[in-house]
This record gives structure tokens, C-alpha cells and sequence, in this order.
């Protein structure tokens, strides 16, 4: 019986882990008891492991089945190429292997010595949250500071240490239950128990005292139109559907940029003069045009890359473009294509290139920086002060509605990073305006909801002082890690770390 008991918490806990995310994380508290309890069990589980395997195994299980429910989503997209059978499977794979991750922590940590058990696993969870950036081309999703992304003061101190360091804050205050349940009344003893008490007081200091300076935005006398159809996957290619744009966007105000989604138009604009002319003759009351296509560039021999991008238009021409950098795996292009017997999920028999160059784009005097759907789940973009804002489109329509609400939870968290508003335009997903701290200030219904369709007038507000993070960048915060890894080192016996 109590083997079963034992297996039953070890599962409800690992669930717990897994709806501390968005979309379940709207209820803060609720969110914040709920990852407490997951990140102090695991804690425990290291500590009364008898060998680094079951520290490893303990971990890694507690990890599989929170990933089984964050990343639900991630079955989705096998809907849209017929594979739908194996999506379970695949999912189950990729959690498989994505647990990893915090098995190793669990090992690393067995062999830390005493109280510095507890500092080395708030530590060693944001490195391999940061390893997970970059590791295989990088998977950003769901780091352990994403439970907060529905709340506004916590969400603040992004702008100090960015993501990685809000993950060690995250794990260092809230396994404080664990710490007080092994120390009990010795606790007040502890140096340990007075910083967690002392960061937690300073995040949410720092963030109402944030809030409240920046909370009244100064407007540039700048009007951006977002436009919105909710295009269907099976309507993605239908040419007609730039008439359509074309149409909403002369609805409502005269506006200075008006912004399409992701791919919003079917063709190479670059080799498709017809339908640039049409988008070029928009321009007649000097509105400039941000549009999302596919670009063809013609290689020798027949060959030929493909490249996702945003473009930037007038009643010239295309003013400037910027090929997507950072491509999805799977999804734009197929790593170790000749292993892995699947099709990728973006229609096309090849894979999307990667483009060479960061652009900032340039309209009335007013600079903005351009990422494409995945890419605004990185951090460390370290934008120079000269950025105004951020233009983020996407085509949600890949995503379930958990993967649509993650997704942008993740984007806005490049607000608060670099102290710009983000403008952002997603078929099918969350669109709107996000404020240099985080919170929507925009939106299509005034909620944020999902396919919405129709157009979105509104004036821009002034980027606020570059924050300590777009400064530092991660490099920054992984270096202050790494220093307090070492301080996690056993100098006298040499033996543990």
C-alpha cells in the first residue's frame, strides 16, 4: 500500500510540475505552491537517493511527466501531414529524451556536499535551461521562469538578469520549503534561508517600484495597423487571400506601418511583380507595409534556397528584408534527414536556409527589430538603444491552443529584456501590443484571445532606458552562474563538489 501511495505522489507531483505553465499558471499563487512542490520534492528526492543512478532516474521521471503535459501541444502539428497516428509516440520521445536534462542536474547535485546541495540545484537548473537554448540549434521552451508570465512584478526583474537568471531565482526561492522542512527550527541558522527571504523581497520590490515608474507611456504620434484574417492551413496558398489583406487594411484609421502575419503573402514578391505593384500602390495615403513571404534565391546547377521572411514595403518597392535566422527543427528543415524516416511539417520537398544577417528595419525616423514566429523564444537579442520596438510575426496555426498561449508568453518576455514594445501579429495565436513590461496594452477583443480576425489600430509608445540585461546579455548572467557553481565546490576535502 504505501509503495502504491509513494508512486501515486510521485506522479501527482510530476503532474503538478507540468500545469505550473501557461496556460494553467493564470492563478499565480496556485501556479507558484503548484512548482514549489515539484521543484522541493525533486530536491528531496536527490537528497535521499543512495546512488547517483536513482538521483538520476528520480529526476528524469519527475521531468517526463511534466514535459508529457507542457508540451502536449507538440502533437499538433503531425495533423497537418497525415501522421497524426504517431504523433503519441513521437511526443513521448522527445519528453524522453528532453528529461535528460534535469536527470543530469540530479546527478551533479547528489554529489554536492551539505547546504550547498541547495544552491547548486537553483544553479545547475538555469545552466541547463541555458544549455537547452543552444543545444542541437536550441529549444527555449517552457523554462522554469515561465510560470510567472502572468505575473507583472516578478516578470520585472527580466530586465536585470533576463530568463536564465529569473530560473535561478525562481528554483533558489521556491525549493525554500524544502530547506525548511529538513532544517526545521535550525533554519534561522542559516545564511541560505536569509537570502532566499532577501531576494524574494528585492524581486518584488524592484518590480511594483519598475511598474510603477514606467507605467505611464509617452506616445511618438505614430499609428501601426495590425491586420489579421486567421488564414487556414488549407487557405495558406490561396493568392486571393492578398486582396483580402489588402482590404481590411484600409479599414479604420490612417495608420503610419501596417503589419500582416507570418507568410501572409502565397508568392515570392521578389519574382511576382504583379501582386508587389498591388502592395506598392497601397501606399498612397504613405503607408509603409511589414508582410511576411517565402524567398527563392536560384543557385548554380539547378539548386536553389528557400527562405522564410519579413519584408518591409513602399511605394518603391521593397525597402528591406530579413531572412528568418533561426529555423525550427522539423518544422523548416529535417536534421539528420538521412536517419530520421519523417517529412518535415511546412509543406515544400526541401528545407528552408538560414539567412546570414540581423536587420533593423527603418520607417519615419523610427527603428524596429523584425523576428519570426520561433525565433522570439530566445533571449539575449542585447538590442542597441536605437531600437524603438520589436516586430514579432508568426503563423500560430502550427500550434495547439496550449502551444499559441506558451508561444506568446515566451515572445513578451523580450519586452521586458530589451525595455521596447513588441508588436505582434500571429495567425491564428495572440496578437497585439506588449508594453516595455510585459503586459498587453493592445489587443484585438482587449483579452488577448486567440483567432482573432479583423484589423487592430494603435499608437506607439516610446521604448523606456535600456535595462541592465540588453547590456550584459547572457553571457553576463552565465558567468555570475558559473562563479556561484564554484562556490558550490567542497575546497576542504576535495572530494564532493
Amino acid at each position: 500500500m504505501n509503495k502504491f501511495l509513494n508512486t501515486f505522489f510521485y506522479i501527482l507531483v510530476g503532474v503538478l510540475g507540468g500545469i505550473s505553465f501557461p496556460p494553467f499558471n493564470k492563478i499565480v499563487i496556485l501556479s507558484v505552491v503548484s512548482f514549489s512542490i515539484f521543484l522541493s520534492y525533486m530536491l528531496y528526492k536527490i537528497k535521499i537517493a543512495k546512488s547517483w543512478k536513482m538521483a538520476f532516474c528520480s529526476c528524469w521521471g519527475l521531468s517526463f511527466i511534466s514535459n508529457l503535459i507542457s508540451f502536449s501541444w507538440m502533437s499538433r502539428p503531425f495533423d497537418f501531414v497525415g501522421m497524426a497516428s504517431v504523433a503519441p509516440f513521437v511526443v513521448g520521445v522527445f519528453c524522453f529524451f528532453w528529461a535528460i536534462f534535469f536527470a543530469i542536474v540530479g546527478v551533479v547535485v547528489f554529489y554536492i556536499r551539505d547546504d550547498r546541495k541547495y544552491l547548486g540545484f537553483a544553479v545547475l537548473i538555469a545552466l541547463i535551461e541555458w544549455v537547452k537554448s543552444w543545444i542541437f540549434t536550441g529549444f527555449a521552451w517552457n523554462p522554469v521562469a515561465l510560470v510567472w508570465s502572468n505575473s507583472l512584478p516578478v516578470m520585472q526583474v527580466l530586465s536585470l538578469v533576463g530568463v536564465y537568471g529569473l530560473c535561478f531565482i525562481t528554483v533558489f526561492v521556491l525549493t525554500l520549503p524544502y530547506f525548511v522542512l529538513e532544517k526545521r527550527w535550525r533554519v534561522f541558522n542559516s545564511a541560505i534561508f536569509y537570502s532566499v527571504i532577501a531576494v524574494f523581497l528585492f524581486v518584488l520590490g524592484f518590480g511594483y517600484w519598475r511598474i510603477n515608474k514606467y507605467q505611464n507611456f509617452e506616445k511618438v504620434g505614430k499609428v501601426v495597423k495590425l491586420v489579421n484574417l486567421d488564414v487556414g492551413q488549407d487557405e495558406k496558398f490561396n493568392v486571393s487571400k492578398v486582396d483580402e489583406y489588402l482590404s481590411f487594411s484600409k479599414k479604420g484609421a490612417k495608420a503610419d506601418l501596417v503589419i500582416w502575419s507570418e507568410t501572409s503573402v502565397p508568392v515570392d514578391l521578389f519574382r511576382d511583380e504583379y501582386n508587389l505593384m498591388k502592395l506598392m500602390n497601397f501606399n498612397t495615403d504613405n503607408s509603409s507595409l511589414i508582410v511576411g513571404f517565402d524567398r527563392i534565391e536560384f543557385l548554380s546547377r539547378g539548386n536553389l534556397n528557400l527562405y522564410n521572411v519579413m519584408a518591409l514595403i513602399d511605394d518603391i518597392g521593397i525597402v528591406d528584408f530579413y531572412d528568418k535566422m533561426h529555423l525550427v527543427p522539423f518544422g523548416e528543415y529535417m536534421p539528420l534527414k538521412k536517419f530520421i524516416p519523417f517529412k518535415k511539417f511546412v509543406e515544400g520537398v526541401i528545407d528552408f536556409s538560414s539567412g546570414d544577417r540581423k536587420v533593423i528595419f527603418n520607417i519615419a525616423g523610427f527603428n524596429f527589430y523584425p523576428i519570426i514566429c520561433y525565433e522570439g523564444i530566445f533571449s539575449g537579442l542585447s538590442l542597441p538603444k536605437t531600437v524603438d520596438f520589436i516586430v514579432n510575426i508568426s503563423n500560430d496555426k502550427w500550434f495547439s491552443k496550449y502551444g499559441k498561449i506558451q508561444h506568446f508568453d515566451l515572445v513578451k518576455y523580450r519586452a521586458v529584456e530589451e525595455g521596447v514594445p513588441l508588436i505582434r501579429v500571429a495567425n491564428d495565436g495572440i496578437s497585439g501590443v506588449v508594453s516595455p513590461l510585459g503586459d498587453m496594452v493592445s489587443s484585438f477583443d482587449g483579452r488577448g484571445s486567440l483567432r482573432e480576425r479583423g484589423v487592430l489600430d494603435v499608437e506607439l509608445v516610446k521604448r523606456i532606458d535600456r535595462p541592465l540585461f540588453s547590456v550584459i546579455g547572457n553571457f553576463g548572467v552565465v558567468m555570475v552562474l558559473l562563479v556561484l557553481l564554484i562556490c558550490c565546490y567542497d575546497f576542504k576535502s576535495g572530494k564532493r563538489i
